[in-house]
C-alpha cells in the first residue's frame, strides 16, 4: 500500500514537472512572422527562402535557441501587405521579418507599427538610423541597402585610384535612390562625377551614352536586373574598354550565371568564400553544404534572411526571451552572411561597406576585386 502511495506521488510529480517543462517551452520561444512571396512571380525564390530558413532553424534548435516561424505570403505585392500583418496579428507572432520585394518595405514598416510589432527588413530602402531626434524604433534592417552598397563600391574604387566617374542611370526608383547616394558620398571618397546620363528600362542600345563618357575612369550603372543585363550585352558588342561596376541588386548568382555577367558588382561578404571571410565561418559552411545539396545559387536574399535569424539567436543570448528586443538594440558586433554587421541604440541597421565586397564572374566562380575586409577593428 505504501509503495502504490509512493508510486502515486512520485508520478504526480513527474506529470506536473512535465507540465512545467512543456509551458516554460512554449513560452521560451519567439514567434516569428517570415514575409515571404509563396505565391506570385516570385514564388520559386519564396520556396527556396522557406525550406532554407527551416534548416538553419534546425540548427539553431541544436544551440538551445527556439524560434517558432510563421510563413506568411505576400504574393509579392505591396498592396496585399496590410492582410500580411493582419495574419501576423492573428498569429500572435513577436516580430516580423522580410520582405523579398523591397516595394513591399515601407508599407510592412507602417502597418506593423500600428500593432507595436518589431521588424527586422531584409530589403528595400529602410534605413533604422537615428536622425536628429528621431528614433529608428522597434526597426532592424539586415542585407545590403543602396546607401551602403554606394559606400562599399566608392571604397573600392578609391582604393583602385579613380577619380573621375560617370553615372549611367534609369529614372525608377531603383535608379533615383541610386543617384541620391551615389551624389551624397562622392566627396567623401574624392570621386567626381563628371558625366551622367539616363536611359530608359527597355533600352537596347546604349552605346551613344557609353561614348559621352570616354573621358571617365570608370562608370557606375545603377539599374534594375534586366536593364544592367542590356546594358552589359552593349559593352560586349562594343570595343570599349572602359570598366563598369554594377549595384548590388546583380548579387544573384543564378541571374549571373545563366546570363554569362562578367562585368563586376557590389556583393554580400558571403560571395568571397576564402580564408578572409568576414562573417561567420561556421554559419557559411552550413549553407555551403545546403547549397550543394540543392544546387542553390548564393544571392541577397537568402543573406539578409538568414541575418535576421542570426539578429534574433544574438539577442536572446543577451537578453533572454523576455528582453530580447533591448538586447537586439545594444547587439554591438554581429557576424552574418551579408558581412559584419554593429547594431547601437542609434543604428539599427549597421552593416559596415568594408565587409562587402565587389565581385566579377569569370565564366567558373566569383573573383574578388576588392575583397571584404575582416579585420575591421
Amino acid at each position: 500500500m505504501q509503495n502504490l502511495v509512493k508510486n502515486k506521488i512520485q508520478i504526480a510529480i513527474f506529470l506536473l514537472l512535465f507540465f512545467f517543462l512543456s509551458q516554460s517551452f512554449v513560452w521560451a520561444a519567439i514567434k516569428v512572422g517570415v514575409v515571404l512571396p509563396l505565391s506570385g512571380k516570385h514564388y520559386i525564390l519564396g520556396q527556396q527562402l522557406k525550406y532554407w530558413l527551416e534548416e538553419l532553424n534546425y540548427n539553431l534548435v541544436r544551440q538551445n535557441i527556439y524560434l517558432d516561424l510563421i510563413f506568411l505570403d505576400s504574393k509579392g505585392k505591396p498592396s496585399h501587405i496590410k492582410k500580411v500583418v493582419e495574419q501576423a496579428v492573428w498569429e500572435k507572432v513577436d516580430v516580423i521579418i522580410g520582405p523579398v520585394v523591397p516595394g513591399c518595405a515601407e508599407p510592412l514598416v507602417r502597418e506593423a507599427r500600428l500593432y507595436g510589432i518589431p521588424v527586422i527588413v531584409t530589403s528595400g530602402e529602410i534605413n533604422p538610423i537615428k536622425y536628429l531626434r528621431t528614433p529608428p524604433g522597434p526597426v532592424f534592417r539586415t542585407g545590403i541597402s543602396t546607401r551602403v552598397a554606394v559606400k562599399a563600391l566608392y571604397r573600392c574604387l578609391k582604393k583602385r585610384g579613380v577619380q573621375k566617374i560617370g553615372l549611367l542611370l534609369t529614372r525608377d526608383p531603383l535608379g533615383r535612390e541610386g543617384e541620391k547616394w551615389l551624389y551624397a558620398y562622392a566627396t567623401e571618397y574624392a570621386l567626381k562625377i563628371a558625366k551622367k546620363r539616363y536611359f530608359g528600362l527597355y533600352d537596347t542600345d546604349i552605346t551613344p551614352h557609353l561614348e559621352d563618357m570616354l573621358d571617365c575612369e570608370a562608370i557606375i550603372c545603377w539599374a534594375p536586373p534586366e536593364s544592367s543585363l542590356r546594358v552589359a550585352k552593349n559593352i560586349r558588342r562594343s570595343s570599349y574598354a572602359l570598366p563598369v561596376y554594377f549595384s548590388h541588386m546583380l548579387a544573384d548568382g543564378y541571374f549571373i550565371r545563366t546570363n554569362f555577367f562578367i562585368l563586376p558588382f557590389v556583393g554580400p561578404g558571403f560571395f568571397y568564400q576564402g580564408k578572409n571571410f568576414p562573417g561567420d565561418k561556421t554559419l557559411l559552411n552550413i549553407w555551403l553544404v545546403y547549397k550543394k545539396q540543392y544546387n542553390l545559387a548564393d544571392n541577397i536574399y537568402f543573406a539578409a534572411y538568414t541575418d535576421a535569424l542570426i539578429f534574433l539567436k544574438e539577442s536572446i543570448r543577451k537578453g533572454g526571451y523576455r528582453n530580447w528586443v533591448k538586447a537586439m538594440e545594444k547587439l554591438g558586433l554581429v557576424k552574418g552572411l551579408t558581412g559584419i554587421y554593429f547594431l547601437s541604440p542609434d543604428d539599427h541597421y549597421g552593416l559596415l561597406p568594408a565587409s562587402l565586397g565587389v565581385f566579377q564572374y569569370n565564366g567558373f566562380n566569383f573573383g574578388a576585386i576588392c575583397r571584404p575586409q575582416r579585420s575591421i577593428f
